[in-house]
């Protein structure tokens, strides 16, 4: 990167860019390098004001805010080529908060202050829905699943490209031989070059991992030893308990994951209560079973995690022969079986 083009956009960041120079920089923050580089030097300028002020830790909650909303201010104005009149009315107050933390929409940039040395992470979500895509530093694309988040650096500097994942996600991993990708869910850990691949991580359930792509390692790690669990090819996935040690491989459809990725839930052969696990993480709903049997009956159906869940359960119920009841106050679903509809309410 041109040594003049950092000079630029520190100039930006102070306020001081001629008519001329900001339609160069708008150019600039046309590619995601710059955008990227941008939001480093943001984040260094206010590690450096955060130094200096001694405010103390408690200031930081009252200060999220605001940076939340001068900076998506600030997005918007970029996106439609407008660097100049927001950032000369707000950037020199948004380099005057001392907070620690950035907030940019849903990411949060989780700046760790007590040492410059140490890395700047980037916070992702999705609290429900369908799969939302990010793009990573070396620009490798996730899916992030509903009810799910990841945490990663800003840049990716060291010898390894790690991602921390909670919940599930599909990963489409841009190929570099010189910086394995691992993703760390728990104790254990994924390492790739460059495939693409699903990984359901979340607390106190099996991990999966299905390969759409490529190849793949996972290794648990704990009580400081490592044990290789799998080496997984393209149609292949495993499904581990780190509590009993229980692993499994199994077959997968590779277009299956693809089309996971892009929205449809696909389920072969599932337990109904798994299924309503997963309706709850993408629509927010609730449900209880109001027959013993009936969460351990199997279904096999697909939909898209668009459809609206009044849909879903309509079809769901005529696949899975039971019947429901809906509380609307409560959003909560209620299943029984013909048999047991007395007791529905």
């Amino acid at each position: 990167m041109k040594e003049p083009h950092i000079g630029l956009l520190k100039k930006f960041l102070d306020n001081q860019c001629t008519p001329e120079e900001l339609e160069q920089v708008d150019q600039l923050l046309q590619l995601p390098a710059y955008n990227e580089l941008l939001d480093k030097l943001i984040a260094e300028q206010t590690a450096d004001d955060w130094e200096n002020t001694g405010y103390a830790d408690e200031t930081l909650q009252s200060t999220v805010e605001q940076w939340k909303s001068q900076l998506n201010q600030r997005i918007a104005a970029t996106s439609q080529g407008k660097v100049g009149s927001i950032w000369k009315r707000n950037l020199r107050n948004i380099a005057a908060v001392s907070a620690g933390l950035l907030i940019i929409g849903g990411i949060s940039f989780l700046a760790l202050k007590k040492s410059k040395t140490e890395p700047t992470y980037v916070v992702q979500h999705n609290t429900g829905g369908a799969p939302v895509r990010h793009l990573l530093p070396d620009s490798t694309a996730v899916y992030l699943a509903a009810g799910s988040h990841i945490r990663y650096e800003i840049s990716f500097q060291g010898n390894t490209r790690e991602v921390f994942l909670d919940g599930e996600a599909f990963f489409d991993v841009r190929q570099d031989h010189q910086k394995p990708f691992i993703i760390q869910s728990g104790e254990v850990h994924t390492e790739v070059l460059g495939t693409s691949f699903r990984i359901t991580a979340f607390k106190g359930a099996p991990l999966q991992v299905a390969v759409a792509s490529g190849k793949v390692q996972v290794t648990d790690h704990q009580k400081g030893q490592s044990k290789k669990l799998a080496v997984l090819s393209k149609g292949r996935a495993m499904s581990y308990d780190p509590v009993s040690g229980s692993l499994e491989q199994q077959t997968t459809d590779p277009a299956t994951l693809q089309k996971w990725a892009a929205g449809e839930v696909s389920l072969e052969n599932q337990r109904l209560d798994r299924i309503t696990e997963e309706l709850h993480r993408i629509y927010g709903v609730h449900f209880r079973f109001n027959q013993s049997t009936l969460p351990l009956s199997r279904i096999s159906a697909a939909f898209s995690a668009t459809e609206p869940i009044a849909n879903v359960m309509e079809m769901l119920a005529y696949v899975g022969k039971f019947q429901y009841s809906y509380d609307n106050k409560k959003q909560l679903f209620t299943l029984y079986t013909k048999n047991n509809s007395m007791h529905a309410k």
